[in-house]
């Protein structure tokens, strides 16, 4: 059984630190906010000071944290994974980071004798509590065949994409679609209700038949409830899809319709939401329309 560390105990990693512990694995953990650990530490988690401390005590070192910044520093920064790396080390960065980054740190990894993957997830909170999580891997097979028992205990959909950034490429084009649909979804609602139609009788019609999406099955009902609490935030697909468009630019691809959801993204930011969840988008398009989405029917302004 492998002795796992885990950095960053955030809305997901809480969870999935959980998951491994319930699994029998010795595991250590460190967070820049110690009072995150407090559940996992009384269930048993050994803490550490540091980054570097998490990877002395390790076998398989899992990072989860913000961003592409987040992810150098935590990995690659003074007092950070890599500093206290022993060869044979295996590094697994599940953070939605660019895919050029993924590869950076895993030639620094490599130069440390450590073998790393890039394995963001798709999935809210609840799939991680659950272990249902879309796991997108990208590195060397070999390590990939050694973690998978690790990924089957986080995940019930785990695809190996190739190798190091392909993970985190194929996390953008999973997200790009995510974005762009539940723009669509918003849209559809906000439509609905200026036009005088109840939205439920939208979620309801679409939940058959090629309409049928993700977005509108998970997001529509919060829509009209009005609950934006985050399970994946606006400021976080705002940057995944600036990230997906970035790639596009370099593989010379135009992506009108994600640049257009980008730039509500762009709104609600600009607005203080961005710390809700992406569907807060429906908010900006509500000003736009003058009315309010809300079940019941009929216009609202």
């Amino acid at each position: 059984m492998h002795r796992i560390g885990f950095i960053g105990l955030g809305l997901m990693g809480q969870p999935m630190s959980r998951r491994l512990l319930e699994a029998g694995h010795p595991l250590t953990v460190w967070n820049r906010t110690a009072e995150k650990a407090k559940h996992l530490l009384a269930a048993g988690v050994a803490w550490a000071d540091s980054p570097d401390a998490v990877a002395r005590a390790s076998d398989v070192v899992i990072t989860m944290v913000t961003d592409s910044t987040a992810s150098e520093e935590v990995i690659c920064g003074a007092g950070g994974v890599l500093a206290g790396a022993r060869p044979g080390l295996i590094l697994i960065d599940m953070s939605s980071i660019a895919p050029e980054m993924s590869r950076t740190i895993a030639a620094r990894a490599q130069a440390r004798g450590v073998s790393m993957l890039d394995a963001p997830v798709t999935g809210a909170p609840k799939a991680a509590t659950d272990g249902k999580l879309g796991i997108m891997v990208g590195g060397p097979k070999k390590t990939f065949e050694t973690c998978r028992p690790i990924f089957e205990k986080l995940g019930v959909k785990i695809v190996h994409a190739g190798g190091n950034g392909m993970g985190t490429t194929l996390k953008l084009v999973n997200n790009l679609i995510l974005g762009v649909a539940i723009h669509a979804t918003a849209e559809a609602l906000v439509l609905a209700t200026k036009a005088g139609l109840d939205p439920q009788s939208v979620i309801e019609i679409t939940s058959v038949g090629g309409a049928r999406t993700g977005a509108m099955e998970t997001r529509g009902p919060r829509m009209v409830r009005r609950d934006f609490t985050p399970h994946f935030s606006a400021n976080n697909m705002y940057k995944d899809l600036s990230t997906a468009l970035k790639l596009a630019e370099e593989c010379g691809v135009s992506l009108p319709v994600a640049g257009a959801a980008r730039e509500i993204l762009r709104a609600v930011k600009s607005q203080g939401k961005g710390d809700l969840d992406s569907c807060v988008v429906m908010t900006v398009l509500e000003g736009m329309a003058n009315t309010v989405v809300q079940s019941g029917g009929g216009k609202s302004a």
